[in-house]
């Protein structure tokens, strides 16, 4: 069997990955789970002729038995199995995090628009200046999922001369970000119509923060939800630590 077969495939994840993000920077996160997947093989591959070794020279020496053996050989093939059914795992993991990045951004960007819209400015030029603006400030910002594709579209944009509201809608389409498809509609409906855009922004603003808003009180509630046992634990430990001298004393 190809060792490529059991590292993540390369063309299914820069396809899933080109969606919401660049190509290049898509190759460089896939090089980087493809090596950490290999190295999950290799450190078990190393632990497992470690134990087979010992488990060899136990039975040997007459202090082990031929199960254990079986036993190792049965749990290392499990923990085989395991990593490969996870080994794209880390990229679900990383686009699923790009996409709540996209939406954590949203409403920041909705407010630049309309800021650059009221100044006088059109949809396209407004869109080029909140992605020169990144760029020019990346250095500090680090990269963003939601600019990074602005970026790239502009870029698009400029090489193949095609429209914004082809543009806007195709990559609203592969992302499959709900908040993005409903922006590429107000703008796409803007300029078929040429009316009311801002209006429309500042609606879509607001339900946007409040949105945002609730995520937040979500997440809050996760994490207590997940201090209640570390806390619970902790609460337990004091009480056996308090109550065990008194209870010795009986």
């Amino acid at each position: 069997m190809n060792i490529n077969q059991l590292l993540p495939d390369t063309d299914m994840i820069i396809e899933k990955y080109e969606k919401i993000y660049r190509q290049e920077d898509a190759v460089k996160m896939i090089k980087q789970m493809r090596y950490r997947v290999g190295q999950s093989y290799l450190l078990l591959l190393f632990l497992f002729l470690l134990s087979i070794g010992t488990c060899i020279w136990r039975i040997h020496t007459e202090s082990g038995q031929s199960m254990d053996l079986i036993s190792i050989t049965i749990l290392y093939i499990a923990l085989f199995l395991a990593v490969y059914k996870k080994r794209y795992s880390a990229a679900e993991k990383q686009i699923r995090k790009m996409k709540e990045a996209i939406i954590e951004d949203f409403p920041e960007f909705i407010d630049k628009l309309i800021l650059l819209l009221n100044a006088g400015m059109v949809t396209e030029a407004a869109l080029k200046k909140i992605t020169a603006d990144y760029e020019k400030h990346r250095d500090i910002t680090g990269g963003r999922a939601l600019y990074e594709g602005l970026s790239d579209m502009n870029n698009r944009m400029q090489k193949t001369n095609t429209t914004l509201q082809r543009e806007l809608c195709a990559l609203a389409v592969r992302s499959g970000i709900r908040e993005l498809l409903r922006f590429s509609s107000i703008i796409e409906d803007n300029l078929n119509k040429g009316s009311g855009l801002v209006e429309k922004l500042e609606s879509e603003g607001e339900l946007l923060w409040m949105g945002r808003k609730k995520s937040a009180e979500e997440r809050a509630r996760m994490i207590e939800t997940k201090l209640a046992l570390p806390l619970m634990l902790l609460l337990l430990s004091v009480l056996l630590i308090t109550t065990s001298p008194m209870l010795l004393s009986i």
